[in-house]
């Protein structure tokens, strides 16, 4: 697994469509265009933009190719041409990781999810104890 394909499996779903957005919008490619490009109906690019559902990887791939940018662009925008290193040092979560990866689009949502309602909990916990873990 790349470390592109880990950070789109925790990436925000609303991060991702501003981005799609932003980009198709600066191609100056309608919704519809786009849909056509990439063979799928103008209803899915309209989710994807909303946050509402995400492509496949497989689209993620055309969509960068058509709107000529790079994945790391696609899916951080100008926080992916900074962004430092990721690693995961715990190796049994990298492994699972690894696995999630080839996993249904609906499967790796729920992942997603629960990934989200993890961090939010720790953050919360942070917050009432006045700690910041690093």
């Amino acid at each position: 697994m790349t470390r592109t394909q880990l950070t789109w499996l925790c990436i925000s779903m609303v991060d991702f469509g501003k981005n799609l957005t932003l980009i198709r919008k600066q191609r100056q490619l309608t919704q519809l265009e786009l849909a056509t490009l990439l063979d799928v109906q103008p209803r899915m690019v309209g989710r994807w933009e909303q946050g509402v559902a995400k492509p496949q990887f497989d689209y993620i791939i055309q969509l960068a190719q058509i709107l000529e940018v790079s994945l790391d662009y696609l899916l951080l925008g100008e926080e992916g041409q900074n962004r430092p290193e990721f690693e995961i040092k715990n190796k049994r979560l990298k492994e699972l990781c690894k696995h999630v990866d080839q996993l249904k689009s609906d499967d790796q949502e729920v992942i997603c999810r629960f990934l989200d309602m993890a961090v939010k909990q720790d953050q919360l916990e942070q917050l009432m104890t006045g700690t910041k873990r690093s």
